[in-house]
């Protein structure tokens, strides 16, 4: 029997479907700056296709250091852990996740990337925290230390783009057209990295195949 999704959801309450994982434990130390949490470091409205079932308006919580993604229980007495193997992909506000399990790339590893652009190339954005110790004389802080890398597909081979050269160098016969479009609209890759990225993303979907 065939049960619709929308049945299907009704139907389970609570969906127990989505609260498998263990229990979530939350660091127990103050950190000395930061979070290590993505964007505002609390729960946020999003969705989540976990098993291969799609969760709506879900409340999620993304972990960057140990690559967790988080929710209430049922009753909101605790968190849970998500099992990241059986996530295909969420959503955080109008921030959109994927999971890439493909070893084969050797440029990144398997894990939760952020999908900045999707066309005739993707762009990926990965985000990372480490909780760092500083000893200061008898005291030992809690340091978060903050990374983030991006990654542009082109003609289906992956590209670490760490500059505005390795950039220009992805477009090849285009890398020349797209230094011209970069300094006609002020964008500097080092100043403002993320949008010189999308921008030209954009850019080059506009120009003829």
């Amino acid at each position: 029997m065939n049960i619709p999704i929308s049945e299907y959801h009704s139907y389970l309450s609570p969906e127990a479907g989505l609260y498998r994982g263990c229990e979530y434990l939350q660091y127990g130390h103050l950190l000395k700056n930061g979070h290590p949490y993505f964007d505002q470091g609390q729960m946020q409205p999003g969705s989540v296709l976990y098993r291969g079932i799609l969760y709506k308006d879900v409340p999620l919580l993304f972990d960057l250091v140990k690559e967790t993604l988080v929710i209430n229980n049922t009753y909101k007495a605790y968190k849970i852990a998500l099992i990241g193997e059986e996530i295909d992909s969420f959503t955080i506000q109008d921030h959109i996740f994927i999971h890439i399990r493909d070893s084969v790339h050797t440029i990144f590893r398997p894990g939760f990337y952020q999908l900045l652009h999707h066309g005739r190339i993707t762009l990926l954005k990965k985000e990372k925290k480490v909780v760092r110790e500083e000893v200061d004389f008898t005291t030992i802080n809690k340091l978060i230390d903050y990374s983030v890398a991006y990654y542009l597909k082109k003609d289906n081979i992956w590209f670490a783009v760490n500059s505005e050269k390795g950039l220009l160098r992805v477009f090849g016969s285009r890398g020349s057209a797209c230094k011209k479009f970069l300094r006609r609209n002020h964008l500097k890759f080092r100043q403002d990295k993320e949008n010189t990225l999308l921008q030209s993303a954009d850019w080059y979907e506009s120009q003829p195949q």
